[in-house]
């Protein structure tokens, strides 16, 4: 058997086994959350509950202000405290405090909910908790309370879509290990072929265990975290005629799993990439409240922007990983994410690539976002964000140019152009971490031929 056959052959067994693990344990884990249903009041006494009444049957997501007392994301054993959600005394889902000490504003989807009168309730699992986390303080409970459009026929397209956002069972060898969570949930809307409705979700995880390395993901993605496509309906005439999923090896296919609190479909974490199954579950689950993204003209990195706190816990895991060094010296490590300059541009590659030197004032050579490896060039077209490392302690005020470079790609083509290229924002991360904006003089868009550069100069006073 060849080399490369018996590499595809372990690692679709590999796959294989994940996924039977995750089905085997699925009629074990629905006992599980049955008899956490049951005895959720023994697990020890809620930190905070909350009535609330609703006039009319809607969906309700759930703020939580919350911190885990002395946690840090970044220290072996003291990740975060974890908390444990349940409505009416049934259990709904689970929440790792990831933004540790920091009292932060957790929102989670709790799904559809009868009239009436309703109790949400969360408690402390220190079993889940690491375990020099296993204290939390919950400083409020907020139901979000979506109330359903009115007038006959009408529909709210952000009704829909939070009425079908997905549930995530977490990936098995996640669990207790703190790793690889998902931060954020996003949905876009689309539309396509005339009347056709499209909502789809994405989920931005802490990090990926499987996959693309670290130096790479920097350079080009411009971000460490993992961002997937999880799940996706087609309507036509307003009903639903097609579900998709992201499966494992990134195939689509057809959503035939269950659901939850409605319409909410259930997905696995179902692979060390983070791609997903609907057949499987596991005993943790997550459901973050997705809020709408706009990315017509944005990148998906762009979301984290809104969130500093995600920039922050991307770097605590890859420090807890051992992923960052103030030298790095392979493709899994990196130097600390604030000291790299992120540059956000758009362009139509025909068999060609991209890639972007920094000049820095008082630095005689430039910073490539590529680092001189070809592979670690942009090949893909749209909107995207790469990084490139700058020294240690540089300020914002001292990069003085970005220049783009069009270098021809490996793969077969007539003409090789990067079109319409224009570089749209470039930035940096405070020490807080959250993203500070560099002024760009206004440019018109330009179109390369491989080989040829262009140069975008940074505004000055």
């Amino acid at each position: 058997m060849k080399r490369s056959t018996m590499k595809n052959s372990l690692i679709f067994l590999s796959l294989s086994l994940l996924l039977l693990t995750f089905v085997y344990t699925s009629l074990s884990t629905t006992v599980t959350h049955l008899e956490a249903a049951q005895n959720i009041s023994q697990i020890s006494k809620p930190l905070a509950t909350e009535s609330f009444n609703l006039t009319e049957e809607m969906e309700v997501g759930l703020e939580i202000e919350a911190r885990s007392t002395g946690a840090s994301w970044a220290r072996e054993g003291a990740e975060a405290a974890a908390l444990l959600i349940s409505v009416d005394g049934v259990y709904q889902q689970d929440l790792l405090l990831w933004a540790g000490d920091e009292l932060f504003p957790y929102r989670v989807m709790l799904g559809h909910l009868n009239r009436g009168k309703h109790t949400v309730s969360v408690t402390l699992n220190e079993s889940r908790s690491a375990a020099e986390a296993r204290r939390a303080e919950v400083k409020s409970l907020r139901p979000l309370p979506f109330a359903p459009a009115r007038g006959a026929g009408s529909v709210d397209e952000d009704q829909l879509a939070l009425a079908h956002s997905p549930f995530l069972y977490a990936r098995a060898n996640t669990i207790d290990r703190f790793t690889d969570i998902p931060l954020l949930m996003y949905y876009e809307i689309l539309r396509e072929a005339g009347s056709d409705l499209i909502v789809r979700y994405t989920a931005i995880f802490t990090n990926e265990d499987g996959g693309t390395q670290t130096a790479a993901l920097m350079a080009r993605w411009g971000r460490a975290t993992d961002i997937e496509w999880v799940y996706q309906i087609r309507l036509r005439h307003r009903k639903i005629i097609e579900e998709t999923y992201q499966g494992v090896e990134h195939k689509t296919k057809n959503f035939t799993g269950q659901r939850t609190a409605g319409s909410h479909p259930l997905l696995a974490v179902a692979s060390d990439n983070n791609n997903f199954s609907d057949l499987a579950c596991s005993s943790v689950r997550f459901a973050p409240l997705p809020v709408r993204a706009r990315l017509e003209t944005a990148t998906r990195e762009s979301v984290m922007d809104m969130y500093p706190q995600t920039y922050r816990v991307m770097t605590e895991e890859l420090l807890r990983e051992k992923r960052i060094s103030e030298t790095p010296t392979d493709i899994n490590t990196i130097a600390d994410p604030r000291e790299y300059l992120y540059i956000e541009a758009t362009s139509e590659q025909e068999g060609a690539t991209l890639a972007f030197d920094v000049k820095v004032a008082g630095q005689p050579q430039t910073f490539a976002s590529d680092m001189g490896e070809p592979r670690l060039r942009i090949d893909r077209s749209g909107y995207f964000r790469t990084a490139a490392r700058l020294p240690r302690n540089v300020s914002p005020a001292a990069v003085e140019t970005i220049t783009a470079r069009c270098a021809a790609s490996s793969k077969p083509a007539g003409e090789r152009r990067c079109k319409h290229l224009k570089v749209v924002r470039a930035l940096m991360l405070d020490q807080n971490y959250v993203p500070r904006t560099l002024p760009l003089q206004t440019q018109p868009e330009s179109s390369l031929a491989a080989g040829e550069t262009k140069v975008f100069r940074l505004a000055r006073p």
